[in-house]
């Protein structure tokens, strides 16, 4: 059958229709058209832009969205273990240990008043606080015993010296009613351990004021005190 000239036209008509109808599903399903009706297949669809757009945040930039929580965490996680070594350092730096004569200077002189009284003060020399337990065990030259504490001069807390701080006791060396007087020449000073049952470190030496010292059956000799004036009351 010859196909006349309306009938051509009409199935040219026919497919570019169908043309058309296939290039318009296809920009439905893989991208946007332009102007001209061109599909552009370089870009994704529009829906899918948006869900990684509204996809929450993974990775880094969950961290840097919620203030690096697991950052935070690990620094106040490690915050105790810095406390605990501050601490220890100052625990370390508050050391306390028994005075000693390695540890300290001491120095006798007489005093002013009242009279037939010596003045001891022991000076803390080295780095480390120490304490001055009871009242120091004094020796004049050879004697078999220490010299007798005052009692009533007993503090109501231990006498505790920092670095360069001093610390007092006074001695009693004799009165009118002694008894059996003699003149020493030499003094040897004991440190009394913290248990108050004998001493503790090796003994200090410390020179008399004078030649020689009257010392009779009243000697006696004061707790450790904070100050001379204390000390220097019995």
């Amino acid at each position: 059958m010859t196909a006349t000239p309306r009938s051509r036209r009409l199935r040219t008509l026919a497919a570019a229709l169908v043309t058309t109808a296939a290039l318009s599903l296809t920009a439905c399903q893989t991208g946007a058209a332009d102007a001209t009706g061109v599909v552009d297949s370089t870009q994704p669809p529009v829906p899918a832009a948006e869900a990684a757009q509204e996809a929450p945040a993974t990775g880094k930039e969950a961290e840097k969205e919620s203030g690096a929580p697991g950052r935070e965490a690990e620094k106040e996680a490690g915050a105790p273990g810095k406390e605990a070594t501050q601490v220890a350092d100052r625990k370390a730096a508050t050391k306390t240990t028994s005075c000693t004569a390695k540890g300290t200077k001491v120095t006798v002189t007489d005093a002013p008043r009242p009279i037939n009284h010596l003045l001891i003060k022991a000076t803390n020399t080295s780095d480390t606080t120490c304490h001055l337990y009871y009242a120091p065990y004094l020796r004049f030259d050879q004697a078999q015993s220490a010299v007798p504490f005052i009692e009533e001069s007993k503090p109501q807390a231990v006498v505790t010296l920092a670095p360069g701080e001093s610390g007092y006791a006074g001695v009693l060396t004799s009165t009118p009613d002694g008894s059996h007087p003699y003149d020493a020449t030499s003094l040897t000073l004991y440190y009394a351990a913290r248990s108050g049952q004998g001493s503790t470190g090796a003994p200090s030496h410390p020179a008399l004021p004078s030649d020689s010292v009257r010392i009779d059956s009243s000697n006696a000799v004061t707790y450790w005190q904070t100050s001379a004036a204390d000390a220097l009351m019995w």
